[in-house]
């Protein structure tokens, strides 16, 4: 089985206080996406559509929370991203995509099903047999002895500040001729575009790792707000 490892950022945080927060999710724009694999190693995606289609090449998703937000996200941003792209010169009926023998559905619902259809969620089957939801630091730091780069609000910012930086303010500098403002700014853009990037990879491999763990432990650990250590019990392969 191709197994493929992946994980997302978006451009805004969920509101949380919506009651409707698979609406909410699906308002959502993709900003970035990591995925590993044996196949290709790490890859970093900045569309959706180019995204959705390297990870229909594999035969399995693993991730982390992903079902109800990665993959929703993912699903509505690639009709988007296809959306914003310019028309061909000819207009000619077209097949569905075909992706390693797979049709891209033609809406996103549709899409969203073939994505849950092949991703194992490591949360919702963890939760499954504690009872409750863990987080992925808590289960990092337990079994590997090792913290998440940042968090998901972090993401936004370093997303916002780097599209601002490397866009709007070096642009304005470099037209108010001060080329060496317009360099700095783009140097701190990149600066924090590597950020959110590394955050990203991070969490893909912390889920990658955790997974290969309890495959070969059948156990992984998580710490509790006391900094507890608990183990848990799988059965993954």
């Amino acid at each position: 089985m191709s197994d493929l490892y992946y994980d997302l950022e978006t451009k805004e945080l969920l509101d949380l206080t919506l009651e409707d927060q698979a609406s909410a999710i699906r308002s959502l724009h993709f900003s970035i996406g990591v995925t590993w694999c044996e196949c290709h190693k790490e890859q970093i995606f900045y569309r959706a559509d180019a995204m959705s289609e390297h990870v229909l090449a594999h035969d399995r998703m693993i991730g982390f929370s992903c079902k109800q937000f990665d993959n929703a996200v993912l699903a509505y941003n690639y009709f988007l991203a296809r959306a914003d792209m310019p028309p061909p010169k000819q207009e000619k009926p077209r097949a569905p995509k075909k992706i390693d023998k797979f049709e891209i559905p033609p809406s996103a619902e549709e899409l969203k099903r073939l994505f849950d259809g092949r991703t194992f969620d490591l949360q919702i089957d963890l939760e499954n047999r504690v009872g409750y939801r863990l987080a992925l630091n808590a289960l990092a730091q337990g079994t590997l002895r090792r913290e998440k780069q940042g968090t998901a609000a972090l993401a936004v910012i370093w997303y916002r500040l780097a599209a601002q930086l490397k866009q709007k303010y070096a642009y304005a500098l470099r037209e108010a001729n001060d080329s060496e403002g317009a360099d700095r700014a783009q140097e701190l853009g990149a600066y924090y575009q590597q950020r959110l990037e590394t955050y990203c990879a991070t969490d893909v491999q912390l889920v990658r790792q955790l997974f290969e763990y309890g495959a070969q432990n059948r156990r992984v650990f998580y710490l509790d707000f006391d900094d507890e250590r608990h183990n848990v019990k799988v059965d993954w392969r």
